[in-house]
């Protein structure tokens, strides 16, 4: 199990067999780099695996030394080991960070597994009437022998269909499920009992909030950069990646106030060969800002859409890509790797609550016209139409056509094609109309936990711990007890953020386009046809127990003949196929 990851863990190893219980850590050495904090860590009879970091650790460690308890290093590890003795359940909601974690209380024969609040951190289960196996990665499971690689053909059908994949605790292979966020579980060896339950509950701690814009501006401004700040909590290199847009450029602009030698903070920028999804001047106006040197990372569609390559990415996350977009941040941590960072920081999280979708903007307006606040949803599409371009008439437009399709989810090239197995006949529910109940969708189910999933993935397959400040849970629960048009107003999104960063040159904090990690994957079957048929035909083939192969031929031939717009369950295909290849997964 120790081996499937040891690209997690360059840095040690450590393995403890106790009787029935067997531990193995690999170490990614980033607070206290000393060899007295390698895991599996000891206290007694109680042991640790720990993978994350706790920005509160030293707060937390004085509380303990009031308690009367003693610290032989200056890791978190040890701190956590300390609390879970201390508090055992009752030590979750102290916690500010990013964790999962396997203690074992030998004297008690009892463990307790747990997650952080969004799931930042993975951590993923079998369990029989023989045996319960925990690992950060479903292939440490597999590589047991006591998991076979059989799939869940539901979630097969869900992702082929509706793009959907970590939705819910099942994962991929049937045998294994993901300790869900914000849950923990306990497992007594000498009953076999196992339980798991929610510790964490987001929309039970946000509260609505009676104050003032400019309060809530520099409150917002005061909890942003203490996150930020906590999250430099680190004793290697650390990074940031920048894609221009005010997310990312936030973070750099925040991070000035801690950084000593901006010099030495680098910060990474993706880029394409087309010139639609390209950022870097954005992002260099904010790198020179703040004196950071920024790297420019040039990524080639050409280069991953390969049969090998997809593969190598259904191997590193455990299952397949919905979308080339992926091929960014694997070039972006690579990148980092070969710079020396250890640590990147990154901007995932802020669109889910801040409103960076255009959904959230048509929520803000259903809203504001349910509500009769006419004043208020007249001058967001006034703003609306000066800050994209499109003008009045076809913002009005926009707005009523987006109602009417709202429930066209499913992909049209894979409708009816399913001819496998499963139990359920899954029909997605719609997502919430109104903006907090679209925001808790998008960050407790939707959104935020595949975009962890793949973060994680990504920056671990180089030995990279990736941090996202934006999801510190006080921010997070804030910005959500705010009115809906603190966030969305005036036409724009994420308004109160773009008040708040006057640090940002205006051309940024104002910009009206929104890019990000986008990746031309409807360019690529575009401008190479013939490689991109070739594919989908290995496909099929690959996947023909499970689908209507014939009729699907007959789809893809007419969307190509009729040029219909790209559908991107023709990339899902692909990569379904490469995953089912590199796990010899039975059809």
């Amino acid at each position: 199990m120790a081996d499937a990851v040891a690209h997690r863990g360059p840095d040690s190893e450590g393995i403890v067999t106790l009787g029935p219980v067997g531990l193995a850590h690999r170490r990614l050495a980033v607070i206290d780099v000393d060899d007295r904090s390698n895991q599996p860590m000891r206290d007694g009879d109680n042991w640790l695996l720990f993978n994350g970091a706790i920005y509160n650790f030293p707060e937390l460690r004085a509380e303990l030394e009031g308690l009367g308890r003693h610290f032989h290093t200056q890791s978190d590890t040890e701190v956590l080991l300390h609390a879970l003795d201390q508090w055992w359940t009752d030590a979750l909601p102290r916690l500010r960070g990013m964790f999962s974690f396997v203690f074992y209380d030998a004297r008690r024969q009892k463990m307790l597994l747990g997650r952080d609040r969004f799931g930042i951190k993975p951590l993923c289960y079998h369990l029989s009437d023989r045996v319960l196996l925990a690992g950060s990665e479903a292939k440490q499971l597999l590589a047991t022998g006591l998991v076979d690689s059989a799939p869940d053909q539901d979630m097969l059908r869900r992702f082929l269909e509706y793009g959907h994949l970590n939705f819910d605790a099942r994962s991929f292979f049937v045998g294994i499920k993901a300790l869900l966020p914000g849950h923990l579980a306990t497992y007594d060896l000498t009953t076999r009992a196992f339980a798991t339950a929610r510790w964490y509950d987001l929309a039970g701690e946000v509260e609505p909030l009676t104050i003032g814009y400019d309060e809530a501006r520099e409150r917002l401004r005061a909890l942003f950069f203490d996150a930020v700040r906590t999250h430099h909590v680190a004793n290697v290199p650390l990074g940031a990646s920048l894609s221009g847009g005010v997310d990312s450029s936030s973070i750099a602009a925040a991070s000035a106030s801690v950084v000593g030698d901006p010099g030495r903070f680098p910060v990474f920028t993706v880029f394409h060969a087309d010139r639609r999804h390209d950022e870097r001047g954005y992002a260099a106006q904010v790198a020179q800002r703040f004196g950071y040197r920024q790297v420019e990372v040039p990524v080639s569609l050409v280069d991953y859409y390969t049969p090998e390559w997809l593969e190598a990415f259904a191997w590193s996350q455990d299952q397949p890509l919905p979308s080339g977009s992926h091929f960014n941040e694997h070039a972006l941590f690579r990148a980092a790797h070969e710079a020396g960072v250890t640590v990147m920081l990154d901007g995932q999280g802020s669109d889910e609550y801040f409103g960076g979708y255009g959904e959230f903007w048509l929520a803000a307006q259903r809203e504001a016209v349910g509500g009769g606040r006419f004043g208020e949803a007249w001058q967001n599409f006034r703003g609306r139409s000066l800050t994209t371009g499109d003008g009045l008439p076809l913002t009005l437009r926009k707005y009523l056509a987006a109602g009417r399709q709202s429930d066209r989810l499913i992909s049209p090239l894979m409708a009816g094609i399913w001819r496998g197995g499963g139990t359920d006949s899954y029909t997605p529910v719609a997502p919430p109309t109104g903006y907090k109940p679209l925001s808790l969708d998008e960050l407790t189910r939707t959104s935020i936990p595949y975009q962890l999933h793949s973060q994680d993935r990504n920056a671990m397959q180089f030995g990279i711990e990736s941090r996202v400040p934006f999801l510190d849970h006080r921010l997070v629960e804030f910005v959500m007890g705010l009115p809906t048009r603190f966030l969305v107003g005036k036409g724009w999104q994420k308004l109160i953020l773009r008040d708040a960063m006057d640090d940002l040159p205006d051309t940024v904090r104002w910009r009206r386009d929104k890019i990000g990690f986008s990746s031309p994957d409807a360019s690529f079957g575009r401008d190479h046809p013939d490689r991109m048929a070739a594919m989908i035909d290995d496909a099929l083939r690959v996947l023909a127990p499970l689908l209507d192969v014939t009729t699907l031929r007959e789809r893809i031939a007419a969307s190509a003949r009729h040029s219909l717009p790209y559908d991107p369950a023709n990339f899902r295909l692909i990569s379904l196929a490469a995953w089912v290849r590199r796990f010899a997964v039975p059809l």
